[in-house]
């Protein structure tokens, strides 16, 4: 059992689809992790809160920690949909620590695929954001959330999917492998995408982005269109923060990966593997929180 209660490190990593938890040493240590439920606060702040504390007491389980070492740890984190520090506080105030932080998943995606070092993160999931780091500093793109943004993310594409299909059943335009299997998801039925359509989240969107990744790769029209047009905006978000494929470029997140074969070649040359994740961003983050004496 860890006795110095400002040892231990708490990085939770959250947003539309789950929430991930990781309890470590100063050493580097990992003692504990779990994960929960989505934990994007914009839609449902309890329910992601909620999720949050599920995941923190199952990881204060698989760390063998006691409730009072836990209150006295310091916690960083990181989660998508934070846009305002009533929400951050609404959060923060709820937890079993003492010293936690809360802030939006971008600080802690770029800090972990960059490891604090230069050069730009295009993080893209169920949502997205583009990041260009230099020596003065970090500017941001993105993360306005599913309603007015997140392009070539995995809410994007599903969405995007769907329109096309419709587009497709009227016809407008024609069908490919990809909005037929589509549409047998939905039982070949058109108004079963529109019920769908008018209820589903964020993260329900992103669960078709694998349908569209994989008959990309089988070259069907529709998916790879979708790609490129992604992959066009990551390049336009990019090039509006100044970034001139000069320094790394990290493809973060569930989708970013695979949107390296549809970037320009000058872009695609400079795709490097992320050095970590959002969640080893929180640890090293919550290493930086100031120490309470």
């Amino acid at each position: 059992m860890i006795k110095h209660a400002n040892n231990i490190l708490i990085g939770i990593d959250g947003g539309g689809t789950g929430c991930r938890v990781a309890i470590a040493n100063r050493q580097g240590e990992r003692l504990g992790d779990a994960k929960g439920g989505p934990a994007n606060p914009t839609y449902h702040p309890q329910e992601a809160l909620d999720n949050i504390l599920a995941a923190i007491e199952a990881a204060r389980l698989d760390a063998g920690l006691n409730e009072a070492t836990l209150a006295t740890a310091h916690a960083f984190i990181g989660l998508a949909g934070i846009r305002d520090d009533e929400i951050a506080q609404f959060i923060a105030a709820a937890l079993p620590i003492k010293q936690a932080r809360v802030v939006e998943d971008r600080i802690t995606t770029v800090t972990g695929a960059l490891a604090g070092g230069n050069g730009a993160v295009a993080a893209i999931g169920t949502g997205s954001f583009i990041a260009h780091t230099t020596q003065g500093g970090t500017q941001y793109l993105g993360g306005w959330g599913f309603r007015l943004g997140d392009q070539a993310s995995g809410a994007w594409l599903g969405h995007e999917l769907l329109r096309q299909v419709v587009l497709c059943v009227e016809g407008v335009e024609t069908h490919t492998a990809l909005t037929r299997e589509a549409m047998a998801h939905y039982g070949g039925d058109a108004g079963k995408i529109f019920d769908f359509s008018n209820t589903a989240s964020p993260a329900e969107f992103g669960d078709l982005a694998p349908l569209v990744v994989a008959a990309a790769g089988d070259g069907d029209q529709t998916a790879t269109t979708l790609m490129r047009s992604g992959a066009d905006y990551i390049v336009k978000a990019l090039t509006a923060l100044g970034y001139q494929a000069d320094s790394p470029l990290c493809l973060a997140g569930g989708l970013g990966p695979h949107y390296a074969a549809f970037l320009p070649p000058s872009y695609a040359a400079k795709v490097v593997k992320a050095k970590g994740t959002a969640l080893d961003g929180a640890l090293l983050l919550a290493a930086q929180m100031d120490i309470a004496p």
